[in-house]
């Protein structure tokens, strides 16, 4: 009996190709199956009425070409993991909403940085709608993936920091790898914590022994759940994203909470989960306000 599936949206292109490799090789670790989604918008064929009457013919090229797309993908994927088992599936719905539906009952979806086509395109709107939208984390692959790296964290304080510990230290155990929480905060927001001091002390001496205190407090119950898991604590005045995105390199992959509202359009994912899924150097998994708890 296997412990679930990972899900891979792939489009052709070489980052969906290097998605379904890393699916493949996280499914295998977790005794999971894998499910490679490629998905098409017919109904976005029906709006332009200056090919209504080829649609047929569009639609049965758009079905060949999604045949060889997953052929592909899982030739990447057993080539990566040959003991996993590998099914497909063809969607003709739009990426985002299929992906989403797929989540329900998946460990994580797993998406290239950037592809072409449908599935991809340079502001990754489909990693945002999927990660403000599913059901479970969504693992955006991009950089590369340090084996002997650490996993990052970013923890926040926000309602969503201990669903993300949650994943980043379920990942640590199962990998056998170090985590690095990160906690950092902006000039303003020490300013802000000043105010009520009287000023008694400096801004910053004030804002790091508070937040050293609550960080150490919300990972506590987290080291004692994982006794295997070293901690490192990084903590300071920094932009956020930047902080993140700096400490990705070399690591084995980077945790964050985001947060999205409304539909697949006028989403808010967080400027942090964005720099991430545009700019870190290993694979970003983002824990959305839907994601389910860590296993």
């Amino acid at each position: 009996m296997t412990a679930g599936k990972i899900v891979a949206g792939v489009d052709g292109s070489e980052p969906a190709l290097d998605a379904a490799r890393w699916a493949a090789r996280e499914a295998a670790g977790r005794g999971a199956d894998l499910l490679l989604v490629h998905a098409f918008d017919v109904a976005g064929l029906y709006t332009d009425a200056a090919i209504a009457s080829l649609l047929e013919d569009v639609e049965a090229t758009m079905r060949d070409e999604s045949a060889e797309i997953l052929d592909r993908a899982r030739s990447a994927a057993a080539e990566a993991a040959p003991e996993i088992a590998i099914d497909v599936r063809r969607d003709r719905e739009a990426p985002a909403p299929a992906l989403v539906t797929e989540s329900g009952d998946a460990l994580l979806v797993v998406i290239g940085s950037a592809g072409r086509g449908a599935l991809g395109t340079a502001l990754g709107s489909v990693s945002l709608a999927v990660a403000s939208h599913a059901g479970c984390p969504v693992v955006v692959v991009r950089g590369a993936v340090a084996a002997d790296g650490p996993i990052v964290v970013g923890v926040d304080g926000g309602p969503l920091s201990d669903t993300a510990l949650a994943h980043a230290f379920a990942a640590a155990s199962r990998h056998d790898a170090p985590l690095v929480a990160v906690h950092v905060w902006s000039d303003a927001d020490t300013q802000r914590a000043h105010l009520g001091t009287l000023f008694a002390a400096s801004p910053w001496e004030t804002m790091r022994d508070a937040e050293e205190r609550a960080l150490a407090e919300r990972l506590a119950g987290w080291s004692q759940r994982y006794p295997d898991v070293a901690v490192t604590r990084r903590i300071g005045r920094a932009d956020p994203a930047r902080a993140l995105v700096e400490a990705s390199a070399g690591a084995r992959g980077v945790v964050v909470a985001t947060r999205g509202r409304g539909g697949f359009t006028g989403l808010l994912l967080g400027s942090t989960g964005l720099a991430l899924i545009q700019h870190a150097e290993a694979p970003v998994m983002l824990v959305g306000p839907h994601s389910a708890p860590a296993p």
